[in-house]
């Protein structure tokens, strides 16, 4: 009879088991909330050779591809959020009253892992560079941070996670201020308003938060628009969290959300499925002006709000930021906006533009371990490489000088400075025209200037051979 019993308990674990392989056949799970693409099919071969990761390959896709994926998920979080008041994912943090917070944004609240002295440099530096390009092409830059929802709103964080005592972005706003780079502080006018402007379980404000946001730069711009204070709103709860769809992917709950009763007057130029989309022009010709802004997914209920006080405005969600649309453009203003979890991508998303030209330097030649690497994307050489980190300091700024194969002529570039995963801030990376080459063979020096002295770190013949 125990014997029995035992057989019968194992084939049932069995059958339970096999159900969501079995499934797959019928009920795949071919989306997701996650914020990721699912894996593909492996194949037994890979690059004309044996895949040896073929198991492994096999198990990443089966756990992706399950059937019934998404109630599994949203039954274990439901779990382990009853039992033990935590998430079942790093990617969301369950904090109290129901509250949901974005699991990327912790080492900035706890101050882990911030970013080093180099890395703010390096940042303040490509951004520097950006704006002095906007300004040359006789348009106004302004840089918007969008606060973490714990940077405002932290009274429902768990307990464990400690509050540090400065940020990444305050860290930055000396360093911003030094160079003159003009950043909206949204931070202090939310912590203004008495009123919660974050929904509870996404990562985003709502659409009346938008709008502060909205005014707050307009001011700025000192451009007269509608202040939205007097237009009557209805209360909607259709909103459905980012975090909470992540965690929840079938048990997300609604919340609610503000829409202002109004008439919009903008236009869409090119086809438009959501504000979500990568690239969006926009029209209204009772207003005056134009406007470019590169902006992230705190763009997306921003854009009405813009988009109906300016004639013409583009909204580019592209990265890397591609600034031959200020040339094609030609806008009054340029906006970068971006989520204060996401500033340190202004040292990895290096700008599609050439670096200024400065003055040409005489410096010795010194032997280092800085790498040097080139290769074609469309009409650009794009240069990269890694400095020696012996050779820099918290302030070392990098030169590229480019030559003809007889060194008669030679142009110099500041560069983007780019953050390494196993370096402090060490990288660097531009991009270089193609009728900006004296020639096809070319010479390359990598420059370091530091406390007025400079040093060729790392030289480079290359023949360029275009497509």
């Amino acid at each position: 009879m125990k014997e029995k019993f035992c057989i019968i308990y194992i084939a049932l674990v069995l059958a339970i088991l096999a159900v969501p392989l079995a499934g797959m056949s019928f009920w795949s799970t071919d989306s997701t909330t996650e914020n990721r693409e699912l894996s593909k099919l492996p194949s037994f071969m890979k690059d004309g050779k044996p895949n040896l990761k073929y198991m492994e390959d096999m198990g990443t896709y089966f756990e992706d591809h399950m059937a019934f994926r998404p109630h599994m998920l949203t039954a274990n979080a439901c779990i382990w959020d009853k039992l033990a008041k935590t998430s079942t994912t790093d990617q969301v943090v369950t904090g109290k009253n129901g509250w949901l917070y974005f699991g990327g944004t912790i080492d900035d609240y706890t101050g882990r892992n911030l970013l080093s002295d180099r890395e703010l440099y390096d940042i303040a530096h490509n951004l520097a560079l950006l704006k002095d390009y906007v300004e040359q092409n006789k348009s106004r830059f302004l840089l918007v941070i969008a606060p973490n929802k714990n940077t405002l709103y932290d009274d429902s964080m768990p307990y464990y996670y400690k509050r540090a005592d400065v940020s990444n972005l305050e860290n930055l706003q000396p360093l911003l201020e030094e160079k003159d780079i003009a950043c909206i502080d949204l931070v202090q006018a939310f912590r203004k308003e008495e009123e919660v402007l974050y929904f509870r379980r996404d990562t985003h404000w709502n659409n009346e938060g938008a709008v502060l946001a909205y005014n707050v730069v307009m001011n700025e711009l000192e451009k007269e628009h509608e202040t939205y204070l007097n237009v009557p709103v209805q209360k909607v709860r259709d909103h459905i969290g980012d975090i909470d769809e992540l965690l929840y992917p079938l048990a997300a709950e609604a919340e609610e959300d503000i829409y202002y009763d109004k008439e919009w007057q903008y236009e869409y130029v090119n086809e438009v499925t959501d504000h979500m989309d990568p690239w969006i022009e926009t029209s209204n010709p009772k207003k005056t002006g134009s406007l470019l802004m590169y902006r992230d997914s705190f763009g997306e209920s921003l854009l009405p709000f813009f988009a109906d006080e300016y004639r013409n405005a583009y909204f580019s969600r592209l990265v890397p930021y591609n600034m031959e649309n200020l040339i094609q453009y030609q806008p009054d203003t340029v906006i970068v906006e971006k989520a204060e979890r996401q500033m340190a991508a202004f040292g990895t998303e290096i700008p599609i533009m050439e670096g200024p030209v400065v003055d040409n330097m005489s410096a010795p030649e010194k032997k280092t371990e800085t790498t040097l690497e080139t290769e074609q994307d469309g009409p650009y050489l794009v240069v990269s490489g890694t400095i020696d980190p012996d050779c820099m300091t918290d302030q070392t700024d990098v030169y590229l000088s480019v030559s003809d194969s007889g060194r008669q002529k030679t142009v110099t570039y500041e560069v983007f400075y780019t953050l390494k995963k196993d370096g402090d801030g060490n990288g660097y990376k531009m991009y270089l025209k193609k009728d900006s080459l004296p020639a096809d063979d070319i010479h390359m020096n990598v420059i370091l200037s530091d406390k007025d002295a400079q040093w060729i770190v790392q030289s480079e013949d290359i023949t360029v051979t275009w497509e």
